[in-house]
């Protein structure tokens, strides 16, 4: 067996990789006609992990909405206060103050905007923090898995029968 082979074989993958063009006939299997208006791609770490971040319910349902709205690495959205409150049919209360949970407890930053004359617009919801708390989850949930083989992996090896040696013959 070579190096190589030997290094393939620490690799755990925890989901198969499938083509680009598979990946799409199964959503498009799952979801029909839904994803022609698009679609936000929301990490499962991020799902499995929410008791650990903090993240109820109310905090969810607006980070999925940043998410959606979040097109591109450096651009991070910049909803209103009143848009996020009309689209997941909650006050503006609400949404204040799930903002702010999520600004406590370190998973977005909230930046005011401001227009050209001062005046202040909707503020700009940084999502790095998540993502670097969700790659963080990311390695324990995967060295949890990797250790769950390696116990799994002895447990077998531990409970095979025994050979027979030649003074027992």
């Amino acid at each position: 067996m070579s190096d190589e082979d030997e290094d393939d074989n620490n690799i755990i993958q925890l989901a198969p990789r499938l083509p680009k063009a598979e990946v799409e006939k199964i959503l498009r299997q799952k979801w029909k006609s839904s994803l022609d208006t698009g679609f936000a791609v929301v990490p499962s770490v991020m799902l499995r992990s929410l008791p650990s971040l903090g993240i109820q319910a109310s905090e969810l349902a607006v980070l999925v909405i940043l998410i959606d709205l979040w097109w591109k690495p450096g651009d991070m959205p910049w909803p209103s206060k009143a848009k996020l409150a009309k689209l997941l049919g909650v006050s503006e209360k609400t949404i204040q103050r799930s903002i702010k949970k999520l600004v406590d407890g370190g998973l977005i930053v909230s930046e005011a905007r401001h227009r050209a004359h001062g005046g202040q617009t909707s503020n700009r919801y940084d999502l790095t923090p998540l993502v670097a708390r969700l790659e963080a989850a990311a390695k324990a949930l995967k060295a949890a898995a990797d250790q769950a083989e390696r116990d799994r992996s002895r447990a077998v090896r531990n409970s095979a029968p025994k050979k027979a040696t030649s003074k027992e013959a």
